[in-house]
C-alpha cells in the first residue's frame, strides 16, 4: 500500500483512491489464481475419470480377444460394454454441463404431467431396484398433476437423483409429494451408506465428490445438473439430513392449466 507523510487533503484523497485500486487489483489477481487452480484440478480429475474406465475397457477387450472360452469371452465383452456406457454417460453429462453454463441456453417450458413423467422414469430403474433387493416406497397422486416444466429436463432430474441414491444411499428409497397452493414438492429420501460424509455447502456445486480417491464412476456433476435444470424450470432444489435420512426436495411451480382445473 502507498503511504505518505504529506499533509494536503488532496494528496491523501489521491492515495486513498490508489490504495483502493491496489486492493481491488489484488482481489482480482487472487480470484484469477483460484480460478486457474480450480480449472487445473478439474482437468486432472476429468482426465482421471475418463482414463480409468478407458484403461479397464482396453484391458477387458484384450482379455476377450485372448480367451478361448466362449463364456469367459462373453463376460469380458459385457464388462467392456459396461465401461463404455460409463464413458458415454460421463461425456453426456459434460456436454449438458457446458450447455447449462451458457447464459443464453433456455428450456422450452410447457404444462407437463409431473406424476406421469416421474413414474415413467422410475420404471426404467426396475432392474436396478431388483438387484439391490429394495422396492421404492412411492406416495404420489394418482391423478395428473401439471407443472410448468420441460419433460426431458424433468426426466434427467429424476434420473440423476435416483442414480445418486444407488451410488451413495442404502435401504429403500422413499418418494412422496406435497401439494401447496401454487407449487408442488417431491421429497426423495433414503439412508446414507455407513461413514458417508456430505458437505451440504458444496453438494450442488460442479464436480463435487466427497470421495477423494474418485473410485466410483461419477462425474460429480449429477446434483449440479439437477440444481441447474430446476432453476431453468423456475423451480428449486434443496437437501437436508433428517436424523439418518438424507432428503432431496424438488419444488415446481404449478402450471396455469393446473390452477384452472382446481378452480
Amino acid at each position: 500500500m502507498i503511504q505518505t507523510q504529506i499533509k494536503p487533503k488532496e494528496i491523501y484523497r489521491l492515495i486513498d483512491l490508489c490504495n483502493a485500486m491496489l486492493r481491488n487489483q489484488r482481489k482480482l489477481n487472487q480470484h484469477f489464481i483460484e480460478k486457474k487452480e480450480e480449472i487445473n484440478a478439474t482437468m486432472m480429475s476429468l482426465s482421471h475419470d475418463i482414463r480409468t474406465p478407458l484403461t479397464s475397457l482396453d484391458g477387458y477387450l484384450q482379455l476377450a480377444e485372448r480367451s478361448q472360452n466362449s463364456d469367459e469371452k462373453t463376460e469380458y465383452v459385457l464388462k467392456a460394454q459396461s465401461r463404455m456406457k460409463g464413458i458415454i454417460t460421463l461425456m453426456d453429462e459434460l456436454f449438458l454441463y457446458t450447455k447449462l453454463k451458457n447464459p443464453d441456453y433456455h428450456l422450452e417450458l410447457e404444462p407437463v404431467d409431473v406424476i406421469e413423467v416421474l413414474n415413467k422414469r422410475l420404471f426404467t430403474f426396475f432392474d436396478d431396484f431388483s438387484r439391490i433387493g429394495y422396492e421404492p416406497n412411492i406416495c404420489m397422486a394418482e391423478a395428473p398433476l401439471f407443472i410448468e416444466g420441460n419433460e426431458s429436463a424433468l426426466e434427467r432430474v429424476c434420473e440423476n437423483i435416483v442414480k445418486n441414491y444407488f451410488m451413495h444411499g442404502e435401504g429403500a428409497l422413499s418418494i412422496r409429494y406435497e401439494e401447496k397452493q401454487n407449487e408442488v414438492l417431491f421429497h426423495f429420501s433414503n439412508m446414507l451408506k455407513r461413514n458417508q460424509l456430505l458437505n451440504f455447502d458444496k453438494i450442488f456445486t460442479r464436480f463435487y465428490k466427497e470421495d477423494p480417491s474418485r473410485t466410483n464412476q461419477s462425474s460429480g456433476l449429477g446434483l449440479f445438473i439437477v440444481k441447474s435444470l430446476m432453476e431453468k424450470m423456475n423451480g428449486y432444489v434443496q437437501a437436508e439430513l433428517k436424523g439418518d435420512q438424507f432428503c432431496i426436495s424438488l419444488a415446481f411451480e404449478k402450471s396455469a392449466k393446473e390452477n384452472r382445473r382446481e378452480q
